[in-house]
């Protein structure tokens, strides 16, 4: 029910349009995988279960295949994800999947910590950030909220690719405000990735986050879930 009610909003309707044309600008006529990090509960929490609605409403509209993880996902609810036909990660990979590559991939992260969205954009840095669109927290909301300090230590990748990146801002038009405000679809032209010197992407040691970013679960946490294959 949820889906269908999603599918009818407004809100979805704008998601479509702005991802058609972030589409049309990098010359792509659709999606082929999705990653989806961090949805929660969705049997018990009402902003996880519109969030996941989204998520069908995408997975049917491109026909594209999902892989999704969260670490809490109950086993009933990975249950549910398999029925649907989603693929379930099994280990805490803490965002850090390659894609694959010339496949046109979008990377779904409601809400998610921005550990997360910097840890896949250094597992993908380089050219084929041009195969990716990223659906999360809008970047420039991430730069303009934190001392620059900071974000060199928690987000920056984040911090390094935004002047290439092209930001499509939502219109936080769904009646519950506090589902998808704040989000906003990320693409990164050809033309501006290959602006840049390789020095750039030379630059890429892997991001190390201190114990007090407990908002980050880590695979040393929770070294994965438990599930039969």
């Amino acid at each position: 029910m949820t889906k269908i009610e999603f599918a009818k909003s407004e809100f979805y309707s704008s998601v479509l349009i702005k991802l058609n044309q972030g589409l049309q600008q990098l010359n792509f006529v659709g999606v082929k995988d999705i990653i989806c990090y961090g949805l929660g509960h969705f049997v018990d929490c009402v902003e996880s279960r519109y969030q996941f609605g989204l998520l069908l409403c995408l997975k049917d509209h491109f026909s594209a295949n999902v892989c999704i993880f969260d670490p809490i996902f109950y086993s009933a609810e990975i249950e549910i994800l398999r029925e649907l036909g989603c693929e379930v990660i099994t280990a805490n990979e803490e965002g850090k999947r390659k894609t694959t590559p010339d496949t046109v991939t979008l990377v779904y992260l409601p809400h998610c910590p921005k550990q997360l969205t910097n840890n896949f954009l250094w597992s993908n840095w380089g050219f084929e950030l041009k195969n990716c669109i990223i659906f999360s927290n809008s970047f420039s909301k991430i730069i303009e909220s934190q001392p620059k300090r900071i974000l060199n230590t928690s987000a920056g990748y984040i911090l390094n690719i935004i002047p290439y990146t092209e930001e499509f801002s939502l219109d936080n038009s769904f009646r519950y405000k506090d589902i998808f405000n704040d989000i906003a679809i990320h693409i990164f032209p050809q033309d501006r990735l290959t602006s840049v010197s390789q020095d750039f992407w030379n630059l890429c040691e892997e991001p190390k986050y201190s114990a007090d970013e407990t908002e980050f679960i880590t695979n040393k946490l929770i070294s994965g879930l438990k599930v039969e294959n």
